[in-house]
């Protein structure tokens, strides 16, 4: 499967919250060496995905993501009760999800499918399996751009 999709030549726009900037590193190298048309940006916690999310502040010029990364352990506010909130709120209720998380409990998995989340992908364990990651992020762009261009 390759990784390079060109979809309409637009760059997917990437929200990824995550407070271990280690993982973060990680996506980002495996986004440059796929030569992934993705830009990713990143917030720490919830606080400031939200200030992302609503373009508030530093984010004021920021476009709004085509999908979100979400990591379920978060400080202050954890990943499901992020997803709820998602949910709930009508100017984010169809935001596509991808939950990327250390996680590999089932009652996780089970939240995730009943609040709709994209794909739910177990943080790889090692370095060189994050290109596995944009795998997913891929079958997303690719499935979202053929519903868009049925319509």
């Amino acid at each position: 499967m390759s990784l390079k999709p060109k979809v309409a030549g637009r760059i997917l726009e990437v929200l990824y919250i995550e407070d271990n900037v280690g993982d973060v590193v990680l996506l980002k190298k495996a986004v440059k060496e796929a030569g992934f048309p993705l830009r990713l940006h990143t917030a720490g916690d919830w606080d400031e995905g939200l200030l992302f999310l609503n373009r508030q502040g530093r984010y004021a010029q920021s476009p709004r993501p085509d999908v979100l990364l979400l990591d379920l352990n978060l400080p202050k506010k954890d990943g499901m009760t992020i997803l709820i909130e998602i949910r709930q709120n009508p100017d984010w209720r169809d935001l596509p999800v991808v939950i990327l998380t250390s996680s590999e409990s089932d009652l996780d998995r089970d939240w995730a499918d009943r609040l709709k989340v994209s794909h739910f992908v177990t943080k790889p364990m090692e370095p060189d399996q994050y290109g596995e990651v944009l795998k997913h992020l891929k079958e997303f762009w690719v499935k979202s751009f053929r519903v868009h261009r049925a319509r």
